[in-house]
């Protein structure tokens, strides 16, 4: 079945006409039977007394007259007496079943009646014994078509017992059975007519009315917020009352909705330039080409919760201090990026003024612990290379950085060594070194990269990460964090955090 189909059969007009039909029809056919039984009653039942008078008319109007076997003038006032009763067809016989008379003359040959009407005759006849308990004629009524088969014994001119059978109708029963018919023909009419009037009537007052407030609904669920539902709201009835709570309803919905797309279109303008002010604190590239640095970072909403710093220190005597930070502050959106452009400003003046890590760490930590009061926090790691050969961690409740050596593959994690900054400001973090080689790949990241629901259920997983990162090793880092996004992308079934990706390559 099409949907426009069971659209059709699902609808309450639809249903409520079908019903409309069927209770239409049934009570039609109800009526019309009821009418019809009643009449036919008294139809049958005035047949019956018609024919019992006619009967007994005819009886007395026709014993007085002389009948012969001729045709002479008692026959013609005999036949003139039926015809005042619409008797033009009869036979006249005798009690031994010899025809005298046939009227009309028809060329029939038979010169005896059969078996069947001569045993009736016998049945009424007076010249056998018990004619006291004796019918004076018979009467078969045909109740079908009301017609009547009638048999009278009558007195000849010559004294002897002979018999009229005829077969007639009675005219007023015909006529009136006409007017039957013709009556339930009307009251079919009428019935028809009046049900379609009022089925007219009732989709003019109920179901007009409810279709334009389908119809107006349906515009509002596609977006046109100015759809309204017009009539002529005279009849102060409850569907006029419903048309007009939802064009109040509809305009209150426009002008909240016109209300929240401006407030909206303002605070896009403003995370617009909220983002803007966070890529400020964001570092260049360009002085860090040496570490072929890849790195991939994509908020969830225009401002993120990932916040990434670079440092640069000529120390002199030709060593040179390289800091490279991470965090992830709590949260999402506008509250956790205010906490990262904190930690961003407070993390650049506390390097300025001392650069070692284990002493920048602290006090950011204590700093977000102070300032936030404990509102917020932010997990973060700290990469130091200052020295040849050495790589050194500060990881606060950061996901576990790793290490991978390209030419074996082999991996190595750098755990936590203290909880989130700013879960207070007498916390203390250690300092992990591990030697490296040119070519070995640091990669940094944040939990919205492992932790990002996937289709076939559970997290992506870091092993799935780290996976896709020893595939592509040996491409350039920018290549491997952009394949990594893809298989992120085609594995996800919903974002939840911002996505950050760093991988460092140690230089020679």
């Amino acid at each position: 079945m099409t949907k426009s189909k069971i659209k059709t059969t699902n609808s309450l007009r639809f249903k409520i006409g079908l019903f409309y039909s069927l209770l239409a029809l049934l009570n039609i056919i109800f009526f019309t039977v009821m009418i019809f039984e009643n009449q036919s009653d008294l139809l049958l039942k005035n047949f019956q007394f018609q024919s019992e008078n006619l009967a007994n008319t005819i009886l007395a109007d026709l014993q007085n007259i002389g009948l012969t076997k001729e045709r002479d003038e008692a026959f013609d006032v005999f036949r003139k007496t039926l015809k005042l009763y619409d008797i033009g067809k009869f036979v006249i016989f005798q009690n031994d079943g010899e025809i005298w008379v046939r009227e009309p003359q028809d060329g029939r040959t038979e010169t005896h009646i059969s078996e069947h009407l001569l045993k009736k005759s016998k049945d009424v006849s007076s010249d056998k014994e018990g004619s006291l308990f004796k019918s004076r004629y018979s009467l078969d009524l045909n109740e079908d078509d009301f017609t009547v088969d009638f048999l009278l014994p009558i007195r000849a001119a010559s004294g002897e017992e002979i018999f009229l059978f005829t077969h007639f109708n009675i005219a007023s029963i015909q006529e009136r059975l006409k007017q039957l018919y013709i009556q339930v023909a009307y009251a079919v009419v009428w019935g028809v007519i009046f049900h379609l009037i009022f089925a007219i009537l009732v989709y003019r007052a109920i179901f007009r009315r409810v279709g334009l407030l389908e119809s107006a609904s349906k515009e509002m669920t596609d977006g046109k917020l100015g759809a309204r539902v017009s009539w002529n709201f005279k009849n102060e009835d409850e569907l006029d009352n419903l048309g007009r709570s939802f064009n109040s309803m509809a305009e209150q919905i426009e002008n909240k909705v016109g209300t929240i797309t401006r407030l909206n279109d303002e605070i896009n303008q403003e995370l617009q330039i909220g983002k803007e002010v966070q890529e400020l604190f964001l570092p260049p590239n360009k002085k860090y080409k040496k570490f072929k640095i890849g790195k991939i970072y994509r908020p969830m909403r225009e401002v993120s919760g990932d916040i990434y710093q670079y440092f640069h220190f000529d120390e002199g005597d030709g060593k040179e201090f390289y800091g490279f930070f991470l965090a992830d502050a709590s949260g999402h959106g506008v509250s956790a990026a205010l906490v990262t452009v904190v930690m961003a400003m407070s993390l650049q003046a506390i390097i300025r003024e001392n650069h070692e890590p284990i002493h920048a760490i602290n006090s950011l930590g204590e700093v977000i612990a102070n300032r936030l009061q404990a509102s917020f926090f932010a997990t973060g790691v700290f990469v130091i290379l200052d020295e040849p050969g050495k790589v050194k961690f500060v990881n606060a409740g950061h996901n576990a950085p790793f290490i991978v050596r390209p030419s074996t593959k082999e991996v190595i994690y750098v755990e936590s060594s203290g909880p989130p900054l700013g879960m207070g400001d007498d916390i203390r973090y250690s300092l992990d070194e591990f030697p490296v080689q040119p070519g070995d790949k640091i990669v940094l990241y944040t939990d919205g990269v492992v932790e990002t629901p996937v289709k076939e259920g559970g997290l992506f997983g870091l092993d799935r990460f780290k996976d896709i990162v020893l595939k592509y090793i040996d491409e350039p880092n920018s290549e491997i964090v952009e394949k990594a996004m893809q298989e992120l992308d085609l594995a996800h079934e919903e974002y939840k955090d911002d996505v950050t990706m760093i991988i460092l390559e140690v230089p020679e």
